[in-house]
């Protein structure tokens, strides 16, 4: 069962609950009301009657009027006062009365129902005589030394089957109502959940792939604030989605980049390696392929640590003070030798100023950037000098070398990009170095600049942050 209709059937049941308790109540209330109205009435009448009565009577009989004339008198005296309901009784037997009842079933005679049967409500018995509802009212009356009871006799089965219908009708459009409540409920209980089918849709189709979708849900209640939160976590899952896609596609780019450049240099090594099992070669073919052997290998390693560092830079690092000047010295020891094969001079610039950072990664940084720069010259004459300064938290590589064209300095930092493929694998380049830079340079939360063009060099800068 949907949610919506086991909150329908509970609204449901809670109408009809209040509906019946609230029905019972008044129809209680109404019978109450109406019979003790009547009772109040019956009482009244009854009180009246035998007022009127003995006063009449008292002022017509003497005390010389025979027995005979006394009983007409007081059939009289009753007669005037008395209508369909009253009855005037004398030792059990009745003097007057109009009533459509025997009058001995109400003095309890042999054969008659007693009035042990009816009960007593303010001096109004109220009970069932010979099948009919009656209120009956009774009282006492003295009239020359004789004891009479004068009788209001009421018949309220009328009104009783009244009440009946009363409570029929009440019946009736009690239904009434909890049907209608409940076919409004069962509307507004469906409809209240359609925003929640539409977040149960999107969901679904999110599920699927659709990572686009978002619930179309515009209320200003409950519902409307989940439905915002929903859209927010499908934005965050297909972000998410978006990285781990993007991730996974540098991570296939990665992996073919390191087979295709594994592949060159360990097929020149697999070569060299049978030359020199299978082929009588020289002493000077042999130093050569062993030196040929020699740089492959070191390049492999070279490569081999680039790659570690990139894939071991996501974890967390520990910054430390690190002196520019030593900074400085440290990369000019470790790229003298490359410098001075390319015939390239760097020169440092740095003052007294302590940085932040790891030394060693920090390092790895600027020997990339140095190793890149002197990459940059062409062979023959000119400046070939590449500037290190280091100043005020920003680390910069300068060269005069051939530049870089505006649409490739966004690409250069990507893994195994190469701006001219075939001069970097001459020289020895892997495409990894400043891919390397940039994984650095954001484990230190710096930021990089490039300030380059075709023909007058390139400046890379490290921006440390404060």
């Amino acid at each position: 069962m949907k949610l919506w209709q086991k909150a329908a059937l509970s609204c449901v049941a809670v109408l009809a609950a209040v509906v019946a308790v609230c029905s019972a109540a008044m129809l209680l209330y109404a019978r109450h009301t109406i019979l003790d109205i009547s009772r109040q009435q019956t009482l009244a009448k009854q009180r009246d009657l035998a007022a009127s009565f003995s006063e009449m009577a008292g002022y017509y009989l003497l005390d010389t009027d025979s027995d005979t004339v006394q009983d007409s008198l007081v059939r009289y005296c009753f007669d005037r006062f008395a209508d369909d309901t009253s009855v005037l009784m004398r030792g059990g037997e009745a003097v007057s009365s109009a009533l459509d009842i025997d009058p001995s079933a109400l003095a309890g005679t042999a054969g008659s129902q007693p009035w042990s049967s009816l009960r007593d409500s303010r001096d109004v018995f109220e009970g069932k005589v010979r099948g009919r509802d009656i209120l009956m009212a009774s009282g006492t009356v003295l009239v020359r030394d004789e004891e009479y009871t004068v009788y209001t006799v009421v018949d309220v089965t009328d009104i009783h089957r009244d009440l009946v219908r009363m409570a029929l009708i009440f019946l009736a459009v009690s239904l009434g109502g909890v049907g209608a409540g409940a076919g409004a409920v069962t509307l507004l209980m469906r409809k209240g959940a359609k925003p929640l089918a539409a977040l149960s849709a999107a969901a679904r189709r999110i599920a699927g792939g659709e990572y686009g979708i978002r619930a179309d849900v515009r209320s200003r209640d409950e519902i409307g604030a989940l439905a915002e939160d929903f859209n927010t976590m499908a934005g965050a899952v297909q972000r998410h989605v978006a990285e781990l896609s993007e991730t996974a596609e540098r991570q296939r780019l990665f992996i073919g980049g390191v087979t295709h450049e594994f592949k060159t240099p360990l097929t020149a090594i697999l070569l060299h390696t049978r030359l020199l099992q299978r082929v009588n070669m020289t002493e000077a073919e042999r130093t050569a392929s062993l030196r040929h052997i020699e740089r492959q290998c070191t390049w492999l390693e070279s490569m081999t640590q680039k790659l570690l560092k990139v894939i071991t830079l996501r974890q967390g690092i520990v910054k430390k003070p690190v002196p520019a000047r030593e900074l400085a010295d440290r990369v000019r020891d470790s790229t003298r030798q490359l410098m001075a094969d390319r015939n390239v001079t760097l020169e440092t610039d740095c003052g007294g100023e302590v940085l932040l950072a790891d030394a060693d990664l920090m390092q790895s940084l600027l020997v990339n950037l140095v190793d890149n720069a002197g990459k940059a010259y062409d062979p023959g004459g000119g400046d070939r000098t590449v500037r290190l300064t280091i100043r005020e938290g920003v680390l910069e590589v300068r060269d005069a070398g051939r530049g870089i064209p505006a649409e490739a300095q966004e690409r250069i930092f990507e893994p195994f990009y190469m701006v001219d493929k075939s001069r970097s694998k001459k020289l020895g380049g892997s495409g990894l170095g400043l891919a390397l830079v940039r994984q650095i340079a954001d484990a230190h939360g710096a930021r990089l600049e490039v300030d380059s063009a075709p023909g007058r060099g390139t400046a890379i800068r490290v921006l440390l942050p404060k």
